[in-house]
């Protein structure tokens, strides 16, 4: 199985079942253990009345999982790495200022020679807690690494999140842009404005997927359907036993063409050059100027950041 495949069934099972339990914390972990090849693992959710971290599930030695919990916070490399938002690594930070508790208590009392810690927020912004990383190899966790953790992120946040996902913004669907159509649980499907598109349904496995996780439970998903020469923004959402289909007509997001949204999604599905050329009848050569233009517009340093960036945004193809 491939780490970006791993990612997936992962980003699934924090949707199905959160981490807020230790027992879904620890399957979390596990699941993790295919993305991030750790050492040592752990996930700790933040206190805000008592200003301090919970660790659910953890890989380290007790004594290390202490320090977590209790004093972590306090230590102004954490701070840093809080306010930044992204996963950072030892070799993120500039040899003079590696060191402090953090490197005393944990990286250098367990032997490890590389590090990483992520912390994570829910939808609103709201910090909910981080997830540690510690290996005994170092360069272990390299930048394909990272753009795989910040896949994940935004699932662990609101895995995390105590406050579940709110219900469908169906008062968008009066602002003349926003169509939509409703899935009852036999499959029957009930348009809720003139423009509304259930076809989509059948013109988009992913769709008709996304559907079904939604219908059984699962977060509400958000997917950039390409039909043609049209993108189409779409939102599923729980409504009681009932699942809302939001969606409507966008221009590409990063500023992509049609075609290189296409090879994006090859790209998300680990598709190589070949593999997308023979899919649209195109050479290899004209896909590798694609993927060129798709990491200029991005700001992907490579194609498994650029592969993260497409499962980001959900992008399907209709048939």
């Amino acid at each position: 199985m491939s780490a970006v495949t791993a990612a997936r069934e992962l980003r699934s099972l924090l949707r199905r079942h959160g981490s807020r339990t230790p027992g879904s914390a620890a399957a979390a972990l596990d699941a993790l253990t295919a993305v991030v090849p750790a050492d040592c693992v752990s996930l700790s959710a933040w206190d805000p009345v008592k200003g301090k971290h919970r660790t659910l599930a953890s890989s380290y030695p007790s004594t290390f999982t202490g320090f977590f919990d209790e004093e972590m916070q306090y230590d102004p490399l954490f701070v840093e790495v809080r306010a930044n938002r992204e996963p950072t690594r030892i070799e993120d930070i500039d040899p003079p200022r590696r060191h402090g508790p953090i490197f005393e208590r944990v990286i250098h009392a367990g032997g490890f020679r590389d590090g990483l810690t992520y912390c994570l927020f829910a939808p609103d912004g709201r910090y909910v807690g981080m997830l540690n990383a510690s290996a005994e190899r170092g360069g272990t966790f390299d930048e394909d690494v990272v753009g795989l953790l910040d896949l994940l992120g935004s699932d662990f946040g609101a895995a995390l999140d105590p406050v579940e996902s709110t219900g469908a913004p169906t008062s968008r669907l009066h602002d003349g842009v926003t169509q939509g159509f409703l899935v009852r649980p036999d499959g029957a499907r009930h348009p809720l404005t003139p423009g509304a598109r259930p076809d989509l349904v059948d013109a988009a496995p992913a769709l008709a997927a996304a559907v079904r996780r939604v219908g059984r439970g699962e977060p509400a998903e958000h997917l950039h359907l390409v039909e043609r020469d049209t993108v189409h923004a779409v939102e599923v959402y729980a409504s009681g036993r009932d699942v809302v289909v939001l969606h409507r007509r966008v221009p590409p997001p990063s500023g992509l063409s049609v075609r290189e949204m296409q090879v994006l999604a090859g790209l998300a599905h680990g598709l190589t050059n070949p593999e997308i050329g023979e899919q649209y009848g195109i050479g290899a050569r004209t896909v590798a100027t694609h993927v060129e233009h798709v990491l200029a517009k991005t700001g992907c340093r490579n194609r498994v950041e650029a592969a993260c960036h497409g499962a980001r945004l959900g992008i399907a193809l209709c048939r």
